[in-house]
């Protein structure tokens, strides 16, 4: 994982194109698995980060194994 500065994270979380419909941060060069939204108060998530598709599987999961059994 490299290591970025606080300009070139800024930069990135900046950046039109790695903001899918405006709504969702898909950028895998980023290493944060949380990120400040956008617009608005408040932080989302890094799509593009290996471990938030981790635990979002682990969610869904749960979710399903709670509703089937």
């Amino acid at each position: 994982m490299s290591q970025l500065s606080a300009e070139e994270k800024r930069e990135l979380r900046e950046d039109d194109a790695n903001w899918k419909y405006g709504l969702f941060y898909f950028c895998p060069r980023d290493p944060g698995f949380l990120v400040p939204k956008r617009f608005g108060v408040g932080w989302t998530i890094n799509f593009g980060n290996v471990w938030t598709l981790v635990s979002l599987v682990v969610v869904i999961a749960l979710i399903v194994w709670g509703v089937v059994f």
